[in-house]
């Protein structure tokens, strides 16, 4: 049998690993747990070298940063990731919750934090401490790949591409998370297109213009305004049957009553087991024209909420 990686189980162990009492492991591990605890690492060492390039060329959009470089932090985040790999998982988290404490302003501490919630299945909280690191150290790859196998976890497509693209533009090619997340990007672009008919720009742009438009539906009930964001959506991804649901709500809400129907068939008609245009049109249906119901009387849906839930129906049933 094939030797295979301690951490993960897949890749090859090419690399020793001090972390692991210089045990083999392959490179995608490498990266990801990989932070300035590995300082005297050849790995590690070609990483800063590659990043010290990209520095002195000036590529970050943004300018100057400050990033705290302490030896006796990073000593105890190394600490609290040798208790996480002699499977103390709890003792590692109370530790890296002390050093939060004392040093919250630390990229090593933050992207500690996230990788140890990420080991815990949390990638909610994952997502937001490596926010935290690369809003301290702007140039992180590995941060933003992990970020990005959260925003994976989360369904969350356009923040997961968003951080993958990070990946590519910041990170090393020789790098197995670099290459991994170039493949990410090929792979969702080329399932966009098949699923959806249109490019991964597009797809995004059409998110956005959701996100924005069902803030201004569910937290301001603005419904002109979040009707035009929905329709911009729609002009950009027509085949998202959310959208169209979005809007027919929003036009039940302004007493629009055929329009509001018309768009929750055109719903139905993306996707005929559409639960919450069902529902919505029932209520619609009870409507007089010119006359809106009141908000409680329908369901709003945010895309993205939904596939999460829908999934952990799937995971749970």
């Amino acid at each position: 049998m094939k030797n295979k990686c301690p951490i993960c189980s897949k890749g090859k162990p090419r690399r020793e690993c001090r972390l692991q009492e210089n045990t083999p492991i392959c490179s995608r591990c490498c990266a990801e747990i990989r932070g300035t605890h590995c300082e005297g690492c050849p790995h590690y060492a070609e990483v800063l070298r590659h990043q010290a390039e990209r520095w002195n060329a000036g590529t970050l959009p943004d300018g100057h940063f400050i990033a705290e470089i302490n030896p006796e932090v990073q000593d105890a985040v190394d600490s609290a990731f040798q208790l996480q790999q002699n499977g103390d998982l709890n003792g590692a988290m109370e530790a890296m919750e002390q050093l939060a404490s004392e040093h919250p302003r630390n990229h090593d501490v933050c992207y500690g934090m996230g990788t140890l919630h990420a080991m815990n299945n949390n990638p909610a909280e994952t997502v937001e401490w490596l926010k935290k690191a690369v809003e301290i150290l702007p140039y992180f790859p590995e941060a933003y790949f992990n970020m990005a196998e959260a925003y994976r976890k989360l369904y969350s497509i356009g923040d997961m591409v968003r951080a993958h693209r990070k990946v590519v533009e910041y990170g090393d090619p020789g790098e197995e998370y670099y290459r991994s997340a170039k493949e990410s990007l090929e792979h969702t672009a080329q399932v966009i297109q098949e699923n959806n008919g249109i490019g991964l720009n597009a797809y995004l742009e059409s998110e956005a213009a959701f996100n924005k438009a069902f803030a201004l539906m569910e937290e301001e009930q603005q419904w002109e305004k979040a009707l035009a964001g929905f329709q911009a959506a729609a002009a950009l991804h027509d085949l998202n049957a959310p959208t169209h649901g979005n809007m027919g709500l929003c036009l039940a809400y302004l007493g629009r009553k055929a329009e509001a129907l018309a768009k929750f068939d055109r719903a139905l008609e993306i996707d005929p087991a559409y639960e919450p245009a069902m529902f919505n049109r029932l209520s619609a249906e009870a409507m007089d024209e010119g006359h809106p119901l009141e908000v409680a009387g329908f369901k709003t849906i945010h895309f993205s909420k939904e596939q999460v839930e829908k999934k952990k129906g799937e995971a749970n049933a």
